[in-house]
């Protein structure tokens, strides 16, 4: 139990780091834009591996992981960077899906 709740810890630190970055944003916007036009769920982990190669890839987290040092050693891992992902990708999709459900239903609710 305890190793799960340190592993929920990391992860929480990496998706702050994500966001700190703005790559996690722009992943998280990239996610709600998927869930809000009903894109398959499908996708999700589709684009949670794609964020997370291109992250690993391409963008150097080395000046904001001084913050958290076990997170930012974490981030080196490409495995890990892709379960970040999937968590913020995820997150996002159900935050689109809701919030158009939503928009749809005060719609509904405003032409009564």
């Amino acid at each position: 139990m305890l190793k799960f709740i340190r592993f929920v810890g990391l992860v929480s630190q990496s998706i702050f780091l994500q966001f700190v970055h703005l790559v996690g944003l722009a992943a998280f916007l990239l996610g709600v834009g998927a869930g809000w036009i009903r894109l398959p769920s499908w996708l999700v982990p589709i684009l949670a591996v794609a964020c997370g190669v291109l992250v690993d890839k391409y963008v150097d987290l080395a000046d904001v992981t001084g913050v958290l040092d076990k997170a930012g050693a974490a981030n080196q891992r490409g495995g890990f960077v892709i379960v970040v992902y999937f968590v913020i990708v995820a997150t996002g999709y159900v935050t689109g899906a809701y919030g158009r459900k939503h928009w749809n239903d005060r719609k509904a609710g405003a032409a009564k």
